[in-house]
């Protein structure tokens, strides 16, 4: 997986989309997404809370 990719995965996670469809889009399977997840919980925290502040000051 490439590094564009990747940082596609880690924003879909933190969107909240569902692992089953970010491996298709990523073409890849769903143990890898399970992996970047779990490797990348801080920065997906991260961006998760700045998308809720966002919201929040609309």
């Amino acid at each position: 997986m490439n590094e564009e990719t990747r940082l596609e995965v880690i924003k879909a996670i933190a969107y909240g989309e569902d692992v089953e469809d970010i491996a298709n889009m990523a073409e890849v399977d769903t143990a890898e997404i399970e992996k970047i997840r779990d490797d990348y919980a801080n920065e997906i925290n991260t961006r998760r809370k700045a998308m809720e502040e966002k919201d929040d000051g609309k």
